[in-house]
């Protein structure tokens, strides 16, 4: 008679160890549906960007066609003189050899105030000259047509390193707190930051980044310091 007895305790032991397998099958299906999902939308946001960047590209054949249409088949001489006034101005803006003013963007990189001691500083929390980098090729990457950092005019030719536990533009040292201003569609400059995860990673290392849409914005010409003037090119055969 006892076996009887024992067997609703084996049913029940039984479905408690078929519930529980089910209950982890349940979650671990959960936890890799999670992943799938968040690297769909990361896919979709770069197949937006990259078609946003397309689309700029695009835009800027179709610029230098009809510019190079106008070099070839100018109206009368002066046309041609104005086409060639505006293509210098427009050179000089991208070497940063000319003041700029227009709409833009300030993203400010500071320290968190419960990490503004020194003595918290450490290499997990500090700014290197790869990641100044990587914000300007991004804000380049989104539209910007000039930006300067702390003052420093970026160009063609900049400079960021990292020289000791400082940061230099060209032969300038630059210190927190970082002030980033840029030249462009606001809301394209920001939306980049944003999709890059930039608030995200200056947080991670206890830094407190501030972006500022604004109407207008002045980004003063490179001043020329820090340009290489003694070096000369080496002759062929010396």
């Amino acid at each position: 008679m006892r076996p009887r007895k024992e067997v609703p305790f084996i049913i029940i032991l039984i479905s408690i160890i078929i519930g529980f397998m089910l209950a982890v099958q349940f979650k671990s299906y959960n936890t890799a549906a999670a992943p799938e999902s968040k690297d769909i939308s990361q896919l979709r946001q770069d197949l937006q960007k990259e078609l946003e960047r397309h689309q700029r590209l695009l835009t800027e054949i179709s610029k230098y066609d009809q510019l190079l249409y106008e070099y070839e088949n100018p109206l009368n001489q002066a046309d041609s003189v104005k086409v060639m006034k505006e293509e210098l101005q427009r050179i000089q803006i991208f070497a940063g050899l000319a003041s700029l003013e227009g709409k833009g963007l300030t993203i400010k990189i500071e320290e968190m105030p419960q990490f503004s001691s020194q003595q918290e500083m450490s290499s997990l929390t500090q700014i290197y000259d790869d990641d100044l980098r990587y914000i300007v090729n991004e804000l380049f990457g989104a539209g910007a047509q000039a930006i300067s950092i702390n003052g420093n005019r970026m160009n063609p030719t900049t400079s960021i390193r990292n020289v000791g536990n400082d940061i230099q533009i060209d032969t300038r040292v630059i210190k927190l707190p970082y002030e980033i201003r840029v030249i462009g569609d606001p809301d394209v400059l920001e939306s980049a930051m944003k999709l890059k995860g930039f608030e995200e990673y200056f947080m991670v290392i206890n830094k407190k980044i501030t972006m500022k849409k604004l109407d207008k914005l002045l980004i003063p010409a490179y001043d020329g310091k820090g340009m290489i003037r003694f070096m000369k090119p080496l002759k062929e055969g010396s």
